[in-house]
């Protein structure tokens, strides 16, 4: 059955109770009766008299301005005295109405407020200045919370940006798949084929886990501690291969971390850092250690190398400062990434992120 078929009845909520919860409310009727409290003070009445006085100019105050809305309109403090002139003048014709004709007060009837005026004007006077004094309250409130909404909503959208530009990189990254170091992989397994075939073939069985690895996460914006390590292995036995002696390195991830989630290529882009910076300029090369702990809620992987270590200024470079950003638009505070020397040489990368399985 169609909306026209079965229509749904709603009762019109009136203009000036749109967005009136409860609870604002029970405040505004709290903020007049704090003012009953203070004009009961010189009021030789029961407090009910000015507590019916105060109910009546404010709800009608408070009925008048949320009907007129100044808070997004053009000129809100002129259309904010409009409002609370009008409610001014509800509140006084409701005062009339449940005083004068309601309970009877003497003193209220037309003709009795008539003959002393003067009395009806300061009390009408007092309602508009305290009118506007609430109504300025909650308009510069309401200014504070929507520049705070705008600065919260360009800070989201400036890390949105931040985010996106971080994943276009971890795209770039994955479609290059470091064409250099396959060509000298597929070249080292061309050569071994005529000199050492069983070599060739163990390379080539490096090369193959290097892309099982690698291949998936071209399609995958998400990835395992497990299966960044397996890539880094893979790739660590390749370089020990064409590097022999020189390189020795272990992976040393414990199985309860391997399921944790892990920025793809995040890892490897360190590890590579380690061999090019560290291991290969060094003649005698050198040992790379890829370890991962949990500390204090959050999950710390570090790569650390027996290399040349490095000189001042190293680890400032883009490469290394596009990870930073990296981890800035992915975890935000929650990530460090920091590269210390090891005394007499050698370096160590620290990765930490959130404990976040």
């Amino acid at each position: 059955m169609s909306s026209a078929e079965n229509p749904t009845w709603r009762i019109p909520v009136p203009a000036g109770l749109r967005g009136i919860s409860w609870r604002t409310f029970g405040l505004i009727l709290a903020i007049n009766t704090g003012f009953a409290a203070i004009l009961s003070i010189e009021d030789v009445r029961p407090f009910w008299h000015p507590f019916v006085s105060a109910q009546c100019f404010g709800l009608s105050i408070a009925y008048v301005v949320n009907a007129i809305s100044p808070w997004e309109k053009t000129h809100p403090i002129w259309r904010l005295v409009f409002a609370v002139v009008l409610g001014s003048i509800a509140g006084m014709a409701l005062l009339i109405l449940i005083k004068g004709y309601g309970l009877t007060v003497e003193g209220y009837r037309l003709r009795e407020i008539g003959a002393e005026p003067h009395r009806f004007v300061w009390t009408f006077i007092g309602a508009i200045w305290n009118g506007l004094f609430v109504g300025l309250l909650f308009l510069f409130n309401f200014r504070d919370a929507r520049a705070q909404t705008q600065l919260l909503r360009t800070e989201a959208d400036r890390n949105l940006l931040s985010k996106q530009a971080a994943e276009a990189e971890l795209k770039l990254m994955q479609a290059q798949v470091e064409p250099h170091f396959l060509f000298n992989t597929l070249a080292s397994v061309q050569f071994l084929t005529e000199t050492d075939p069983p070599m060739a073939g163990l390379m080539l069985g490096h090369l193959l886990s290097y892309l099982r690895s690698a291949v998936p996460q071209l399609r995958s914006g998400s990835t395992t501690l497990g299966q960044e390590a397996e890539l880094a292995r893979a790739y660590l036995s390749i370089m020990q291969m064409r590097m022999e002696s020189r390189l020795k390195f272990t992976v040393d991830i414990p199985a309860s971390l391997q399921s944790h989630s892990f920025p793809p290529m995040l890892l490897m882009s360190v590890v590579e850092n380690a061999i090019k910076h560290g291991i290969e300029p060094s003649a005698d090369g050198g040992e790379v250690r890829v370890e991962a702990r949990q500390e204090n809620g959050s999950l710390i992987v570090s790569v650390t190398d027996s290399g040349r270590g490095f000189a001042e200024h190293v680890g400032q470079g883009v490469g290394l400062t596009n990870l930073r950003e990296r981890l800035k638009a992915l975890y935000g505070q929650r990530s460090q990434f920091t590269l210390d020397a090891i005394l007499p040489h050698g370096a160590k990368a620290t990765i930490q992120i959130p404990d976040v399985e």
